[in-house]
């Protein structure tokens, strides 16, 4: 801290005690820098220096009282002493901190008496209590100082936040907010003293004003003309000794929250059609097809064997178009119990309590894309949930009943849909909507050609995630391996390649490696048959319900029919 920040303030005290003794004063910092100064000089004035009466002042931290500088030790040896222009002085330290950080001076020109010295204490006495006024001016500014950038700490760590937070006074007044909270609400202007349901009019703000209650994410939506907001409220009550001084909003976006669920189950990538591996001209028929639908907002329904990489095409489909800044959102249906299910998709509260809710994958992709794998799979009534969601853009179940919906569907499947509507099995007008742009992945067994350049390309993936680089595949086994039909397709050349350099011992694969290797072993699981499907499908709603009345309803057909098929699995 520096007496040049109380410059005008030193020059004010300097002024009143030089009318109080009728003296000069003079106060100088710690780098013998006049800060105030009442004595006028002839000529220029004798420069302050260590070796200076207020220099030994500044030096030791004490008081120093010379009434005749003839005999003074440090003034006999000056080699200005015939030039100074004063007789006597007293000099106090200022201290701040325990440390000397400047000097007070009574300055008795020459040719001149003065009282101070006829009362000696009690100027010294005035004087340090000046020196204390000094000291505890500037401390009143360091800490206004320190509190301004306590305060912009602060500032700056909660704009750093991700969350839009509020403070509110006790009757509910904008005492600070976050450039979060500005955003999320597109406040342009000052709002401190303002009430806070004339910025945000909403139902869960009044209440939490008037019942003064603390809650943690609770679902809000706001909206307005040109934006909206949709994500969840917390409030903090602000008490001491059982006094309410306010309360904090925090406002969580939705999209934030998704935005750490995405990053840990890593839903939003980068992948592209480039990363699509293969030059077989149906294959890039396929891929044409499907860049052409990726930029309308077309249903899709990806088609192939099981293994060929139908996730890909999907996430590439969804970077292609112009929801790619949004979340692509994924949910498999295959072997998941339906209460699950259900659930993921559309939201659930935790524990039945209405505060606590799980978010459903569909609102989740508001705006961006959600990809149904194996939707064949997906149980009956929740089939025609997703054709009312088709039909009116409306979320009718769940958490977020009535919230307007707009979301990409991408579905896929490894088996032929029109045999299940054909027994039953999957719901017609579902079928209807999601079939009208079909991508069909060709399988590796027609395209013969591609098999060299995929069998190349996961070698050189899966050597740099093995950090084998250095590993060579000698030219027989990689001529059996081009030569072999891989009927289970990608997924199996990759769990091949991955056994292979798992399990290298050396830096060459050869065909002594792989003499006892079957690739017939890495056929993976078949595709099923309808019947076989149908059966599992009753062995689960066996499982769950114990009215034959509610599983022929959750599965969408009549009980007549129902048993029909009991009778035809044995099952009855």
């Amino acid at each position: 801290m520096y007496l040049g920040e109380i410059r005008g303030a030193a020059s004010k005290f300097a002024e009143t005690i030089s009318k109080i003794f009728d003296v000069d004063v003079m106060i100088i910092d710690n780098n013998y820098n006049r800060i105030a100064n009442t004595f006028i000089y002839a000529n220029d004035p004798t420069p302050i220096t260590r070796y200076t009466i207020i220099g030994e002042v500044l030096h030791t931290g004490k008081v120093v009282a010379v009434k005749n500088k003839a005999i003074y030790q440090h003034c006999k040896n000056c080699s200005d002493l015939e030039e100074c222009a004063i007789s006597g002085l007293v000099s106090v330290p200022i201290f701040f901190e325990q440390k000397v950080i400047g000097a007070i001076a009574l300055l008795v020109p020459n040719n001149k008496t003065s009282p101070i010295f006829e009362n000696l204490e009690i100027s010294i006495d005035f004087l340090e209590k000046m020196s204390d006024l000094l000291s505890s001016k500037l401390k009143n500014i360091d800490d206004y100082n320190k509190l301004n950038l306590i305060k912009k700490e602060r500032e700056i760590i909660l704009d750093m936040l991700e969350d839009g937070l509020v403070f509110l006074n006790d009757v509910g007044e904008v005492m600070h907010c976050n450039h979060q909270f500005e955003k999320f609400f597109r406040i342009e202007k000052q709002i401190t003293g303002q009430h806070i349901e004339k910025i945000i009019d909403h139902p869960l703000i009044h209440d939490t004003i008037v019942f003064r209650k603390n809650f943690s994410h609770k679902l809000f939506y706001y909206e307005e003309k040109s934006y909206g907001f949709y994500g969840f409220l917390s409030c903090h009550n602000i008490t001491l000794n059982a006094v309410n001084y306010g309360f904090l909003l925090t406002f969580k976006s939705l999209g934030r929250v998704y935005n750490v669920l995405n990053e840990a189950s890593d839903n939003k990538t980068n992948i592209s059609f480039n990363d699509i591996v293969g030059k077989d001209a149906k294959l890039i028929e396929e891929i044409n097809k499907a860049k052409q639908l990726a930029v309308t907002n077309e249903i899709i329904l990806i088609s192939s064997e099981p293994g060929l990489g139908k996730s890909v095409f999907a996430k590439a489909i969804h970077n292609f178009s112009d929801r790619a800044q949004q979340y692509f959102v994924c949910v498999d249906c295959y072997n998941k119990p339906y209460d699950l299910l259900e659930k993921e998709i559309f939201g659930y509260q935790i524990n039945e309590n209405p505060k606590t809710t799980g978010i459903g994958k569909l609102r989740m992709g508001h705006k961006g894309t959600i990809f149904f794998k194996n939707i064949n799979d997906m149980p009956l009534y929740l089939q025609q949930w997703l054709v009312d969601i088709i039909k009116t853009k409306q979320l009718k179940q769940g958490t977020y009943k009535d919230f307007p919906i707009d979301v990409r569907m991408i579905f896929d499947t490894r088996c032929d849909i029109a045999s299940l509507v054909e027994r039953g099995m999957f719901n017609e007008e579902l079928y209807f909507r999601i079939s009208k742009n079909i991508i069909r992945i060709p399988p590796l067994s027609r395209r013969k050609g591609d098999i060299k350049i995929i069998v190349d390309d996961t070698i050189e993936k899966l050597k740099a995630k093995h950090l084998k680089t250095h590993l060579k595949f000698d030219k027989g086994v990689l001529e059996k391996m081009y030569g072999y039909s891989w009927p289970n397709n990608i997924d199996e050349v990759q769990k091949t390649v991955e056994l292979l350099i798992g399990n290298a011992k050396g830096c060459n694969i050869t065909l002594e490696d792989v003499r006892d290797f079957d690739f017939v072993e890495f056929q993976g699981a078949e595709t099923k048959t309808v019947e076989v499907m149908e059966r599992e499908l009753i062995e689960k709603m066996l499982a769950k319900y114990q009215s034959k009345t509610e599983m022929a309803k959750a599965m969408g057909i009549g009980r007549a029919t129902l048993y029909r098929k009991l009778r035809k699995y044995g099952m009855i």
